[in-house]
């Protein structure tokens, strides 16, 4: 039974898949009938494509051969239109040409730059494809006329625009540079614009002249002739100014301000003051006459430097004297060149090619240094002058030379690119003059002829090589650097031992070469004087040079050159004193018995002491008279002098008269025994108190 149901199962199944199989068969059938079908499509739909083909290929070659001739129809098109504008330009730009360039505004004047570079355009089309044109005639005149006319525009529009500055705003811009750094001088001063007048004007000056440089035609001789002399008016008007306060500054002028004054009770008071300093004057000349003559003084005694003031020119209350003014003239001179050079760099950086800056800067500021290089010359003058007369003016051109070498950076920074030639070769010969007046300054020691006064006083040729050892000192970097390129200075500091300051052993030479030719001057000088004024002449000078170096710390830079000169200046002080001691050795000479005298007097004893007495009384009146007037300024000297006195005198007189006074060798004893200890005493106490 079980395999009667399986028979039919397996029959039922190959039954299905025999039907299935017949199903099969006809869908391939089916398949291959379409596909017949469609490769029959697709052959038809193939030969027609190449029948297609073969029929718009031919069209695609002549649309291409039509647009290749419409492209070259367009080309041509344009090109005549070129060609024609260059035909028509000089007609269409002639009257905007001729009317010239309008420098109200950029714009403006871009619309006339753009019409020039049209007929720059158009010469060129012309002189490479048909130079033996009309038309190119014309176009150059026109652009020859309109380049002349820009040209012409901007030099106007920089004069306009280019003003001299004002002294006051050259001081402002010198102290504003001095007090501040480099940095905030930059973005001070170029915020202020560059001189050129406002923002709008300059912008359209770059314009034109970038225009122009382009061209080949840069404004160099425009700036040259609109700059140069505005930059000349400036300084003139500057150093102008200067002299105008140096002269307002002066005495002379103040008296004649306050006498021109409208209130007339100050004019009488200020006419009065006047008078009496003429009047005083006056007195001072009797007083000096009168002195020279008898030894006798009017009124009290000035001191040294009020003395050696006056010799300079200089009177109480006054300011410097002319050196230096004039130095300090030609150093704010110095310095208003250098922020010209600034001023000038930055207000040509822009409108001319950076190559012809520096030929342009130089020939603009040519005249400013020539300004420059005479003042600087002047002022060494002055002080060559003053330094052959040993006056207190020798030392100014050191300042100034100082000044110029401090500012050599900055002119050095203002001139760039240009070459800072023509300040150093001013610099250079400052050196060259300061250098001079040192040697004219010992030579005028040598050469002095000034008699020492009668008094015995510090002579005025000590207080002035004090005077200049003091500002030359000042100046100890510009001094040592300048002597440190000589020779003779050079060869002797290899003499001496190395030191870490050079420049200070400079002026140590310097000052031992002055101080040595001053001492030969202050001895032949001395010669004109009695032995104890000689001794007290020479006294008082060596003292005064030497507190004067003390007191200025020139004893230490001194030392360099010379160790032992304090303890050499102290053994001539000290040999002074002892000269000035000695004279009063004729006077102990009448108080000084070869024998004591006897218990009982003979005549000859009696006429013996009455000759002692009477020729000690004659010469101590004769020192009293002479030296009461004899000077010596220095306080501590004085009564140093006073105690030593008193110590070569008193003792021996003191004995004599002890011994003596009391004896009966005379009817009249009150005529011979005329002082007493005491009295000799008091008058030692009032030596020298006359004269200081």
């Amino acid at each position: 039974m079980y395999a009667i149901e399986k028979k039919f199962e397996i029959e039922m199944k190959l039954k299905k898949e025999m039907t299935n199989i017949q199903e099969l068969k006809a869908a391939a059938n089916r398949s291959s009938a379409l596909a017949g079908d469609v490769c029959n499509v697709l052959g038809a739909c193939e030969q027609r494509l190449q029948q297609l083909e073969t029929a718009v290929l031919p069209l695609y070659g002549d649309t291409a051969r039509l647009q290749h001739i419409h492209n070259n129809m367009e080309r041509t098109v344009k090109a005549l239109d070129h060609v024609i504008n260059f035909y028509m330009m000089s007609r269409e730009l002639a009257d905007l040409i001729q009317a010239g360039p309008h420098t109200s505004s950029t714009e403006s004047l871009n619309i006339y730059l753009e019409a020039l570079d049209k007929l720059a355009e158009a010469q060129n089309y012309f002189n490479k494809n048909n130079p033996q044109s009309v038309e190119l005639e014309n176009i150059n005149q026109l652009y020859n006329t309109g380049v002349l006319k820009l040209e012409s525009a901007f030099e106007e529009l920089l004069s306009r625009n280019t003003r001299p500055l004002s002294p006051t705003t050259l001081m402002d811009m010198i102290a504003l540079e001095e007090d501040s750094s480099v940095e905030s001088v930059s973005v001070s001063v170029s915020g202020s614009g560059c001189g050129c007048g406002n923002g709008s004007a300059l912008e359209t000056m770059r314009s034109a002249a970038a225009w122009l440089s382009a061209a080949g035609r840069p404004p160099a001789a425009a700036l040259l002739a609109v700059r140069a002399p505005a930059a000349r008016s400036s300084l003139t008007a500057f150093k102008d100014y200067l002299r105008s306060r140096s002269m307002a500054a002066s005495p002379l002028m103040k008296s004649k301000n306050l006498l021109h004054r409208s209130d007339s009770t100050k004019k009488t008071s200020k006419l009065q003051k006047v008078l009496e300093k003429r009047a005083n004057k006056l007195m001072m000349k009797a007083s000096q006459t009168l002195e020279q003559s008898t030894g006798l003084a009017i009124g009290p005694r000035r001191s040294i430097n009020e003395s050696y003031g006056e010799e300079c020119g200089e009177g109480p209350g006054q300011g410097p004297g002319q050196e230096e003014a004039e130095a300090e003239c030609a150093g704010a001179l110095a310095a208003c060149v250098c922020r010209l050079a600034r001023h000038e760099q930055r207000a040509a950086l822009g409108l001319v090619p950076l190559p012809r800056l520096p030929a342009l800067l130089a020939a603009t500021l040519k005249d400013c240094f020539a300004l420059l290089a005479a003042d600087v010359e002047r002022a060494c003058n002055r002080s060559h002058r003053a330094a052959s007369r040993c006056s207190r003016g020798a030392a100014a051109c050191w300042a100034l030379l100082a000044r110029l070498q401090r500012l050599q950076p900055d002119v050095q920074r203002a001139l760039q690119p240009a070459s800072p030639a023509p300040y150093t070769a001013i610099l250079n010969s400052c050196q060259q003059h300061c250098v001079r007046t040192l040697e004219e300054w010992v030579e005028g020691v040598k050469s002095d002829s000034a008699a020492g006064a009668v008094d015995g006083t510090v002579h005025q040729l000590a207080a002035a090589a004090l005077a200049h050892c003091h500002a030359l000192a000042a100046h100890l970097p510009t001094v040592g650097a300048a002597l440190a390129q000589e020779p003779a200075y050079v060869r002797a500091a290899s003499q001496l031992p190395a030191v870490q300051d050079r420049n200070a052993l400079m002026l140590a030479i310097y000052m031992r070469k002055v101080l040595a030719q001053l001492n030969l001057a202050l001895r032949s000088k001395s010669e004109q004087y009695p032995d104890a004024l000689k001794a007290i002449f020479l006294l008082n000078n060596t003292l005064y040079l030497l507190q004067g170096l003390q007191r200025g710390g020139l004893l230490d830079v001194l030392a360099l050159a010379e160790p032992q000169c304090e303890a050499t200046y102290r053994d001539i002080i000290q040999e002074h004193k002892n000269n000035y001691l000695q004279s009063w050795n004729k006077l102990l000479s009448h108080i000084t018995l070869d024998e004591p005298m006897p218990s009982k007097l003979r005549d000859k004893d009696r006429q013996l002491l009455k000759d002692k007495f009477a020729s000690f009384n004659r010469e101590w009146e004769e020192c009293r008279r002479a030296q009461t007037g004899y000077s010596v300024p220095d306080a501590e000297l004085r009564e140093s002098l006073k105690r030593d006195n008193k110590q070569a005198l008193l003792p021996a007189y003191t004995a004599f008269y002890d011994a003596h006074a009391h004896l009966p060798f005379s009817k009249n004893p009150d005529k011979y025994l005329k002082y007493t200890p005491l009295q000799i005493a008091t008058q030692l106490d009032g030596y020298f108190d006359e004269a200081a």
